[in-house]
Order: structure tokens, then sequence, then C-alpha cells
């Protein structure tokens, strides 16, 4: 699944969760185009992956890489 795809399932989830939104359909649309280009716009930076000896860099590759699956899996961009 696309990020944005993600970013939309998600909104809609959230959506069918809310008491009222009948009320906001005529705004719904605007708002899961917020929801969408807020995940977009949201960047993080992860750490270079180069410590000292090799246990620490295995160590700390490992938990990077598992960071950046969970990140992305939450429909955000990695970088790093």
């Amino acid at each position: 699944m696309q990020h944005t795809d993600k970013a939309i399932a998600e909104f809609e989830a959230w959506w069918d969760r809310q008491p009222f939104r009948e009320q906001f359909e005529d705004v719904k649309d605007q708002m899961r185009n917020v929801w969408v280009a807020s995940r977009r716009e949201l960047v993080i930076e992860l750490p270079q992956k180069f410590p000292a000896s090799p246990k620490i860099r295995q160590d700390r590759n490992k938990a990077i890489n598992e960071c950046r699956a969970a990140i992305e899996a939450a429909g955000v961009t990695v970088r790093g």
C-alpha cells in the first residue's frame, strides 16, 4: 500500500468513528486532503549507520531499520 493510500485509509477509519460526521460531509474532502498532505510533508531524518565497534554498529543499524519500517508503515517518509 502506498503512503497516500494508507493515509486515506486511516482518515476514513478516523472519520467513521467521529460523532456528528454527517453534519460535516461538506468539508470531508478538504479534511482528507489536509490529512494526506500533512503525511506527505512529514519526513523523518534517521541517524547515520556507522558507530565504532562491529557489535554496536550491528545493534544500532538493526534498531534504525526497525524504526524505518515502523515509521514507513505509518505512512511517513524516512530519509537516511
